[in-house]
């Protein structure tokens, strides 16, 4: 951990790179910038895979990955199946099959595999900051106030690499028993040690954080903390559904629901106060001339989409219903995507990571 905060990229630099990353599955469905942020994605996540003990972090998300692998092609198959819009027909099933109204048209093809690819990218980019990302130096750079929240986020998201562990210790153990996995009724010896384990980690850490006073106010905030917390929670389940409706192109409800949020955040920020936390650590965060370019291409990237957003919005948003058409492509915001590229000709030396 100390080589990753000595030598990687600062966390704020590979957040502010996740957010940048994801925005263009967010914002709409246009395939070139996808296509951009896809292939930034993957370069990225192949470089520093092989940086150091990195490898082994990226590894452990793989499963992830393949589970949403699994359901975009699902998804893909049940838009192209029980969607019939489009002008574009491929083949028409109502004749054959008078029971079942069934036309598929590569609106609902092209539509299927446009949203599989952002959900894809978005799961790529999640799990590539989820491994990179030292989630021990998250907490020590942000307020003390926010300290309960950090924790049980990062303990959330260790939760994943260390069940995809946990799987694959259990599958080998049972392996030498003789159990040979041959389908689904199989998995019954592997996941209820998998859950049992699980359980038997969450009660462990939840009796550790007490023995420390996790979450322990001190009896003159105790008041302004059962009012302010709530606050900080409608604020931040606000801003998350400002996001959502930013995704659905409903604008004036995003700017009621971000404004909700940021008031709550404020009120609830000063209402609970000070939790009185010490920090300690023993290595300083050092900020480098490698995050300053990795946050520099991700604002740059960021602000070029926004402004693309409110100038030209179909070079973010694309729908093929009714009428299957030519996405519209800007050059100027491919480039300002290629941006995130940075982090791949950044990595560091292994020499230097140990």
């Amino acid at each position: 951990m100390s080589g990753q905060v000595a030598t990687g990229l600062d966390p704020r630099s590979w957040l502010l790179w996740g957010a940048a990353a994801s925005l263009p599955s967010l914002l709409g469905r246009n395939p070139f910038p996808l296509v951009v942020s896809l292939v930034a994605v993957l370069t990225v996540r192949a470089t520093w895979s092989s940086w150091s003990d990195q490898g082994g972090r990226v590894a452990s998300w793989r499963g992830i990955v393949r589970l949403a692998i699994v359901f975009a092609v699902i998804s893909v198959l049940f838009n192209v199946l029980t969607v019939s819009a489009g002008d574009r027909v491929l083949l028409d099933l109502s004749h054959a099959l008078p029971l079942v109204d069934i036309t598929i048209t590569a609106n609902a093809l092209v539509f299927g595999l446009l949203s599989a690819m952002a959900v894809i990218t978005l799961v790529l980019v999640g799990t590539t900051v989820g491994a990179m990302v030292d989630w021990t130096a998250v907490m020590r750079l942000l307020p003390p106030r926010l300290t309960t929240f950090v924790v049980a986020g990062s303990v959330a998201i260790a939760f994943v690499p260390q069940m995809s562990v946990a799987f694959r210790e259990i599958k080998e153990a049972q392996a030498i028993r003789g159990h040979r996995f041959r389908g689904v009724r199989d998995l019954v010896p592997i996941v209820v040690p998998m859950l049992t384990g699980g359980l038997e980690r969450a009660v462990t850490m939840a009796e550790a954080l007490e023995s420390r006073g996790f979450g322990a106010a001190h009896d003159s905030t105790a008041a302004q903390h059962r009012f302010g917390s709530p606050l900080i929670a409608l604020g931040l389940a606000s801003t998350t559904l400002a996001g959502y409706l930013i995704a659905v192109g409903s604008s004036r409800g995003a700017i009621l629901a971000a404004g909700t949020g940021l008031i709550a955040l404020v009120v609830g920020w000063r209402m609970t106060g000070s939790v009185g936390v010490r920090r300690t650590y023993l290595r300083p965060i050092v900020w480098r001339t490698s995050d300053w370019l990795t946050v520099g291409g991700a604002a740059l990237a960021i602000a070029a989409m926004c402004l693309t957003f409110a100038a030209d919005p179909s070079s973010l948003r694309y729908e093929p219903y009714p009428s299957l058409t030519v996405p519209r492509i800007n050059p100027l915001l491919i480039l300002a995507q290629l941006v995130l590229l940075i982090p791949a000709f950044i990595v560091p030396s292994a020499e230097n990571a140990r």
